[in-house]
């Protein structure tokens, strides 16, 4: 029997990727979701922009700060292929980011094309593979490899729905400080300065001991305990018993609330109320050393660098630091629960920011929070600022600008500590300047691949809005299955008397104003028919589909009668044209125009 060894080295990438992998049959699901993936390309792009200037060519990148993405396990026998004990999820998520770079950035002159292609689908003794080969998801990758795209079919895995879906999500959350100006820099800091410490062994069972060691839940302390221990030694021990319990019974409050993302919410609290509450230096590049960038790194150093800053001199000073911890943690548990009831009767806004994925709105809604706030004072701030978000990301997916966590994050927590503690009237009063600067609604949204989530929740708030004010509230997205479904069906030939190319037919088509939230169910059954066929059945559908058919302004008092103290041009539609589309998309526009006055009308 050979001699169990281990070895480890840290490794660029380019060294990592340009190696083959297999996993076993147990790991292979891929489970990254929206959060984690935002998270990191804020991570890397923003680390990338410290060190990049204007004017910076290729070979400056070599004296560029490295980034570390720490260890990959693998385990290697008889000279085969490496065996991924650790780390498969990296691999993959930054395989996708090279597919989506090689799509979005090839062309540009002096991008390494031909070595990024090797470090994601290349000869391995006489056949192409992939970096990390799994057989079902090989279709979806060389899909996404060679096209930027891939549809979905219902025999696919979770990992290859969430690996397609990870993929399009780089569009929303990418940097716009990533441009065509340091896109190839970025690339080559990429591949040449992230850096992986490859552990390996020629043991599968050593492999799994390295593995244990290093996720031991003993080992090491998480944030949380460090930051717990260090409070309770600042106590007097005749006053700690108290300070623990309480200590306690928030750290599990916390761990029990669910969020959408993969993130754990006893992390994300302390991040979001320490940045939100009391961190003074808010800036996010070029300063290591601020608040934001050191809490991030881990707050319980913060806190006990920052204690003197923080009034924490004596034991009651810590005592009380625990008090107020409680109390925003139960805040922040209760806009998570909210947020989970979909009670969109009276939560709409914060359930609407919620389905657009916007991960920061408990942050700011946080920061607007007193201690010890009443609890309808408390509820008050979260609908006002709920409103306001919902607002901003509102416009901006309009105007198919990014709302994505590394787009917003500096104007938000700029936001946070402008309004912090703020009373009702102030805090309305402040929202009312409209501080994140919404764009206004010049535009007309169009369908695609990367935005449909977003306009789907975009079109469920326009139908909620005519909903609610008909008196007939319905949020679309409370129910199961819906899409975004054309008008139209897809057939150019029938559309010729206006459209000279497929080109100009379809980028009309994809108009909002060609565009409704529908179940699945209705375009299975109807998506291929003729308008004068759809129309008929649209009125047994939710309420901006009904406004199409004529039936809908018979009888029916409590639409006719928010049409007319709205002055809303909703009108019906016999045959459904080009001109129709664009009346559609301007009457979208205003609905969401009266929205915004209705609800602030001293804005």
């Amino acid at each position: 029997m050979p001699q169990k060894m281990v070895n480890s080295e840290a490794h660029p990438l380019k060294d990592i990727f340009s190696d083959k992998f297999d996993v076993d049959f147990y790991q292979r699901q891929y489970v990254w979701e929206s959060k984690q993936l935002e998270d990191l390309i804020s991570d890397l792009s923003n680390e990338f922009l410290k060190n990049w200037r204007k004017g910076d060519g290729i070979e400056s990148v070599r004296n560029y700060d490295p980034y570390f993405m720490g260890e990959i396990v693998l385990s290697l026998q008889n000279g085969s292929r490496s065996s991924v004990i650790d780390g498969q999820q990296r691999i993959t998520t930054f395989t996708l980011l090279l597919i989506y770079m090689l799509h979005k950035y090839g062309s540009l002159p002096s991008f390494p094309k031909s070595d990024i292609e090797k470090l994601i689908y290349s000869d391995d003794f006489g056949v192409m593979r992939f970096n990390l080969e799994i057989e079902e998801r090989k279709e979806c990758m060389q899909s996404l490899y060679k096209y930027g795209d891939y549809t979905v079919k219902d025999s696919d895995s979770v990992s290859v729905r969430n690996i397609v879906n990870r993929y399009n999500d780089f569009a929303g959350c990418w940097n716009e400080g990533i441009t065509d100006d340091n896109a190839v820099a970025f690339m080559y800091w990429i591949k040449e300065k992230i850096l992986f410490s490859k552990v390996w062994t020629n043991s599968d069972d050593f492999a799994y001991i390295i593995f244990e060691s290093m996720n031991d839940r003993g080992l090491p302390l998480t944030q949380v305990e460090m930051l717990r221990s260090y409070l309770l030694a600042n106590i007097r021990p005749e006053d700690r018993d108290n300070s623990i319990k309480r200590l306690d019974e928030v750290i599990k409050l916390l761990m029990e609330v669910k969020l959408n993302s993969k993130s754990k919410a006893e992390f994300e609290f302390f991040k979001i109320y320490f940045r939100g509450h009391l961190a003074e230096d808010l800036s996010q590049s070029k300063n290591s050393k601020s608040d934001f960038i050191q809490i991030g790194k881990g707050f319980h150093r913060w806190v006990r660098d920052k204690s003197r800053d923080l009034g924490l001199l004596e034991s009651q000073d810590f005592s009380k630091f625990i008090s107020q911890i409680d109390y925003f943690a139960r805040v922040y548990a209760k806009i998570n629960d909210l947020i989970l009831s979909r009670n969109t009767k009276d939560f709409l806004c914060l359930i609407v920011n919620s389905d657009y994925g916007f991960t920061l709105q408990p942050a700011l809604i946080l920061a607007t929070i007193k201690y010890e706030d009443s609890e309808d004072i408390v509820i008050e701030k979260i609908k006002t600022v709920s409103k306001y978000l919902t607002k901003v990301l509102t416009w901006r997916v309009w105007n198919h600008w990014i709302i994505s966590q590394s787009s917003l994050e500096a104007p938000i927590y700029d936001l946070c500590k402008k309004i912090r503690n703020m009373g009702v009237d102030e805090l309305k009063a402040v929202l009312a300047t409209d501080p994140l600067n919404p764009p206004d609604l010049n535009n007309v949204p169009t369908l695609n691949q990367q935005n449909k989530q977003k306009i789907k929740v975009l079109l469920s708030l326009i139908t909620e809005i005519v909903a609610t004010n008909s008196g007939q509230p319905n949020y679309m997205l409370n129910q199961k299955d819906i899409e975004v479904e054309h008008i139209w069906a897809n057939h150019f030939e029938q559309h010729t008397d206006e459209f000279e190319s497929k080109e100009d037919f379809a980028s009309v088509r994809n108009s909002i104003g060609d565009l409704l939230v529908l179940p699945k169910s209705f375009n299975a059954s109807y998506g291929d028919a003729p308008y004068n066929e759809k129309v008929i059945q649209y009125f047994e559908q939710n309420i901006l589909a009904q406004t199409l058919n004529i039936n809908k302004y018979q009888n029916n008092p409590g639409f006719t009668g928010f049409m007319s103290t709205s002055g809303l041009p909703f009108k019906y539609y016999d045959t459904f044209t080009r001109s129709s589309i664009n009346e559609r998309a301007d009457l979208y526009r205003q609905i969401l125009l009266y929205w915004d006055q209705k609800e602030n009308p001293h804005r």
